[in-house]
């Protein structure tokens, strides 16, 4: 008699209870074990790894111990798939389709203890198809309920969870005004008003020991004290929680909590929020906003960005292609910036349904419509939001078309290239191009060696010592730091100007650095 080896699969949804003696993963493998021991006369027997997601949801594959499973299933280790109830596997059919599939092709199969199923027949699978279709109409009905649910909470000023903000605490699911970090709150407040920027307020909270909210979760886990980002501070700056507000999709309700803030404070920060940095010292706004930014690509679908020019007093402005396009395509496209926003615009306006957004005005809501455009050289793609434009406006124009989500008109470019910047750059040329030394990034690594030395003869005791006497936050030196073991070969090129084009300080600390030269070099490989 041929032996079925048996592998026990048990899921639960979340880590509620898992902490107890007897959980619930641990009913679901009794319940699978004493079947399996039902049927060793047919020759089963059960397997003694255990495959357990606790905290996982059955609407995704995503999960730790079904991977291992089905890798284990793949390399025809198992034989058969013992689950309590077949939701317990998944609840998505997709899902279910690509693991019936891959039981198929070794040869294996799965049973539920509660339910009498086969997948080796075609009506076991019909059976099977159904009853997913159930459960993944439970799942998504759960989803449903639980937004609805959050909309109708919000609506009625209540906290929904989350991380806890600065300046509160949470207590029985509401919060709670914490004195000392609401202080804190309110002098990120006032000192914005008084300060430059968000870069010069960030540098010097940390200066001043500032850090964001320590707290530690269920899980007790330890979160927070750290020196508060420049991202961090304007989500602080802009969050309308500190006034009394709770926010949902847009929408501000007010909130069962006290506010730390007083409007008119407020009102004042997002004022000079939404006005921008001031110009640095001897440099003037060009005073013109790029609308097409972010959606304007060459003939090779690569962006654009926008660029300015001055000659006898005047300025020009242009979307010119990136240096990186130049580089690989040693192709320069560059055009009038006024010249094509006022072509686009008189091939749009006429097109716009009155409904769309009738509130804005007329060149907001032409360029709101607009999500993409290519710019070849005879002619110019639009891609127009799909809801912007009625069937009634399409049928009168020629050249407009409707894709899958979005309609797209197609014009001739009756713009003019300067001469100058028409033609194919070399290959040579652009290798004779001068070396750039990236006085930031060479400045790191020289920080990040004398440091290390400085930790290694006891100059500096700790992490958080070399920090203070740099008078640095510590985070940003800990990221600092792994730079001065970078392969010798890196710094060389560094400090020659031949690193990779993308490749900035910014770009090399945000992942963690590998150890090995070899996977250093295929890191900066990616940016090349």
């Amino acid at each position: 008699m041929k032996k079925l080896r048996c592998a026990i699969y048990t899921r639960k949804s979340s880590e509620e209870g898992l902490e107890q003696t007897f959980n619930s993963l641990d009913a679901q493998r009794e319940a699978c074990g004493a079947y399996i021991l039902s049927q060793a006369g047919e020759g089963w027997t059960a397997l003694k790894d255990i495959y357990d997601d606790g905290g996982f949801s059955g609407g995704s594959m995503e999960r730790p111990a079904l991977k291992r499973l089905m890798a284990e299933v793949e390399a025809k280790r198992i034989d058969v798939i013992v689950v309590y109830k077949v939701d317990r596997l998944t609840r998505s059919l997709a899902d279910f389709a690509r693991i019936v599939e891959i039981l198929d092709r070794t040869g294996a199969s799965f049973v539920s203890v509660t339910q009498a199923f086969n997948t080796t027949t075609s009506m076991g699978r019909l059976t099977l198809n159904v009853l997913l279709s159930f459960a993944q109409f439970e799942r998504e009905v759960t989803g449903e309920r639980i937004r609805d649910k959050v909309a109708a909470s919000k609506a009625k000023g209540m906290w929904m969870g989350g991380y806890p903000p600065l300046g509160y605490d949470v207590r029985d699911r509401a919060l709670h005004i914490n004195d000392a970090e609401a202080e804190t709150v309110r002098t990120i407040f006032t000192r914005y008003l008084s300060t430059a920027n968000v870069f010069k307020l960030r540098d010097a909270l940390s200066s001043d020991g500032v850090r964001s909210k320590s707290w530690t979760s269920r899980a007790g886990r330890e979160h927070g004290g750290h020196c508060m980002s420049h991202g961090a501070l304007l989500y602080i700056l802009a969050n309308p929680l500190y006034v009394g507000n709770v926010t949902h999709r847009g929408k501000a309700y007010p909130g069962q909590h006290q506010a730390i803030i007083d409007k008119d404070l407020f009102d004042a920060v997002q004022r000079k929020l939404a006005a921008g940095a001031p110009d640095l010292p001897g440099t003037t706004s060009t005073g013109r906003a790029a609308p097409l930014l972010g959606k304007i690509f060459d003939a090779q679908h690569r962006p654009m960005t926008s660029a300015h020019a001055s000659k006898n007093g005047r300025r020009y402005f242009y979307y010119v292609s990136t240096p990186k396009t130049v580089i690989d395509s040693g192709f320069r496209t560059r055009v009038s910036a006024p010249n094509l926003e006022h072509q686009i615009q008189e091939a749009i306006a006429p097109l716009l349904a009155s409904s769309w957004r009738p509130r804005d005005g007329a060149m907001p809501r032409i360029f709101a419509a607009v999500e993409k455009v290519v710019l070849g050289s005879k002619c110019i793609a639009i891609s127009i939001a799909a809801d912007a434009i009625t069937s009634d406006s399409a049928d009168r124009i020629e050249g407009l078309a409707r894709d899958d989500d979005a309609w797209r008109l197609i014009m001739p470019n009756t713009l003019h290239q300067p001469a100058s910047w028409r033609g194919v750059i070399s290959s040579a040329t652009a290798a004779a191009a001068p070396p750039r030394v990236d006085r930031a990034l060479v400045r790191a690594i020289v920080q990040a060696r004398r440091w290390t030395q400085m930790l290694a003869s006891g100059e500096a005791a700790t992490l958080n010592d070399l920090a203070r006497g740099e008078n640095l936050c510590p985070h940003y030196t800990g990221q600092l730091l792994p730079l001065a073991f970078l392969a010798p070969d890196l710094v060389a090129d560094i400090l020659d100007g031949r690193q990779p084009a993308r490749l900035t300080l910014a770009t090399l600390i945000a992942r963690p650095l590998p150890h090995a030269f070899g996977e250093q070099r295929t890191r900066f490989a990616q940016f090349a």
